[in-house]
């Protein structure tokens, strides 16, 4: 995870799955998808998710999903 990359993608929508998308998945039901692509660094699914976990007071799990990002000082 890099910060710099992280800013890049949270201010231009630009390689990286973006908010809408991740909303319309989640919607749908790809809740697993959703956790899949927070697994491996997709910024907007790593929020939405530990957003979901958070409303279902999973707040150490919601907490892990967060820690890369926290660790990169973004």
């Amino acid at each position: 995870m890099d910060a710099a990359d992280l800013d890049r993608q949270a201010r231009t929508l630009s390689g990286c799955i973006p908010p809408a998308l991740v909303a319309r998945l989640l919607d749908l039901g790809r809740e697993r998808e959703v956790e899949f692509q927070a697994g491996r660094g997709e910024w907007f699914c790593a929020l939405d998710w530990a957003r979901l976990l958070g409303d279902r007071q999973q707040y150490e799990h919601a907490l892990k999903v967060l820690a890369p990002y926290v660790a990169t000082g973004w």
